[in-house]
């Protein structure tokens, strides 16, 4: 009967961790590197990127990712983590690209 009982209490425990790892917050996406994978679907829907002027974005997302295997001059590059899934043998990143106005018109999240 204990056993039972546990086993409940375990899943909601696991689910209400995902659940707050899952909710973008600046501060988070700052402090916890490795923890973007989970935040970026949270990230594009309660705060969608296109549109939006570089250093609007630079001002929600801090610096681009220093050493990122995706730059060119027309984007900016964010490391978000192990690829999302049960065996994960990549990265993701979330990739920015600009007009010449600077103004975001393609987001796009990649693996390497």
């Amino acid at each position: 009967m204990l056993l039972y009982s546990i086993a409940p209490i375990i899943c909601f425990y696991l689910l209400t961790v995902n659940e707050y790892k899952a909710i973008f917050t600046a501060e988070k996406w700052l402090e916890q590197e490795t923890e973007r994978t989970f935040m970026i679907d949270n990230l594009l829907k309660e705060h969608p990127l296109e549109g939006k002027q570089k250093k609007d974005i630079v001002a929600l997302l801090g610096k681009e990712t220093a050493e990122a295997y995706f730059k060119e001059k027309d984007n900016l590059v964010y490391l978000l983590g192990a690829e999302r899934g049960f065996i994960s043998m990549d990265t993701e990143w979330l990739i920015i690209h600009f007009n010449d106005d600077n103004i975001a018109d393609k987001v796009e999240v990649v693996s390497s």
